[in-house]
């Protein structure tokens, strides 16, 4: 049994052409396991989803993701379907032929929630997706192509006397996820668990902050909850992504919530003709701010123990978006800036920092996580 395995992971990749060498891969290298949330399709499709903004990517790019070393990607997201159910599935044959699975989707639910598996360098890792941005049409069914959903209810409560003395003030966003979706989900994680040392789930939520009630912090009221069942059920990290912004951490029992790792790669930020409105959505107005091109590459360490294989540490790597649309390596100062991003999170519970050279090193032990299966 080896004495550690590190696991790799980065935020959205969308590639519309090949990364360039200033791609801040070298963070990447030596790692057991390099994952990621591709960011739509792979498919020469012409008719995009009647959506905000469809994304997708080249059929070339699935050759360009296997270069840039990643060994899965989740495309449990709400770009998956964006160019249709027939651009999903081209995603599928074109990633399975350039040699990396995908999970988070499939061409019905089982195959949508079915891990990726294998034993690397010794270890036996399961790799699952699901996405609680689930578009109309987007979740997979019964004889249906889509992604792995795990579908969130919203309501909302207004405070009428506030609004009497504050006109126009928000109310505040109530969120819980669908429990037959979500018991699905565990239930997954369950099995997954039971065949692997480590269990790793890739999880597209959460609201970017432009969209987001300055009320409210960091997380949706849905994440903290649900991300905990995940850890409990037996996932040992989460990978979160779609707020394509920079969010803390959280070490719960013997695992570890990675709640937004923000963009690694981005083209159609550099490529404005790509990154068009494809219809109105009043009144939000789309912009971007610093937040949107900070981006973490995480590392984590995991060890086994008396109780199995739990992560002992990890590694934030600081990057930043460049006119390419592509995370590459920053100063000192500007490491310390997006770590300081990091650490004033609402996210944050049961981490503590240790900043070393420009990069964070998250102490991921708990006192309870031993005493857990």
């Amino acid at each position: 049994m080896p004495e550690s395995f590190t696991v790799a992971a980065v935020g959205d990749v969308i590639f519309t052409r090949p990364p360039s060498p200033r791609l801040a891969l070298a963070a990447l290298a030596g790692a057991d396991l390099r994952t990621a949330n591709l960011e739509g399709p792979v498919t020469d499709q012409a008719h995009p989803a009647d959506k905000l903004i469809p994304l997708k990517m080249p059929p070339a790019a699935a050759g360009w993701v296997r270069d840039a070393g990643f060994h899965t990607m989740s495309l449990a997201n709400n770009h998956a379907m964006d160019y249709g159910a027939r651009g999903l599935l081209d995603t599928l044959e074109t990633m399975e032929m350039a040699g990396v699975p995908i999970v988070g989707a499939g061409a019905d639910l089982e195959r949508s929630l079915r891990p990726w598996s294998d034993t690397v360098n010794g270890v036996k890792v399961a790799v699952v997706g699901l996405a609680a941005t689930v578009p109309s049409g987007f979740a997979a069914g019964v004889g249906r192509p889509g992604i792995a959903p795990v579908r969130v209810h919203v309501s909302f409560a207004v405070d009428g006397a506030l609004n009497e003395e504050q006109p126009g003030t928000p109310p505040w966003v109530h969120t819980r996820v669908d429990p037959g979706d979500a018991e699905q989900a565990l239930q997954v994680v369950r099995d997954a668990r039971a065949g692997a040392d480590i269990v790793i789930v890739h999880m597209h939520w959460g609201v970017p902050p432009e969209w987001r009630s300055p009320f409210q912090g960091d997380l949706a009221e849905y994440q903290r909850p649900f991300g905990q069942a995940l850890i409990d059920a037996g996932a040992q990290l989460i990978i979160g992504h779609h707020a394509h912004s920079l969010q803390g951490a959280e070490a719960h029992r013997d695992g570890l919530i990675l709640y937004s790792l923000g963009n690694f790669a981005f083209h159609p930020y550099a490529d404005r003709d790509r990154f068009q409105l494809a219809r109105p959505a009043p009144p939000f107005k789309t912009r971007h701010s610093e937040r949107n091109f900070q981006s973490l590459v995480a590392r984590v360490r995991f060890e086994p123990s008396a109780k199995g294989w739990r992560p002992r540490d990890a590694e934030l790597i600081p990057a930043r978006l460049n006119e390419l649309g592509e995370a590459e390596a920053v100063d000192d100062a500007g490491a310390h800036k997006i770590l300081d991003v990091v650490e004033a999170s609402d996210a944050n519970h049961g981490v503590a920092y240790d900043r070393d050279a420009g990069r964070a090193h998250l102490n991921t032990t708990t006192d309870q996580g031993d005493d857990h299966a």
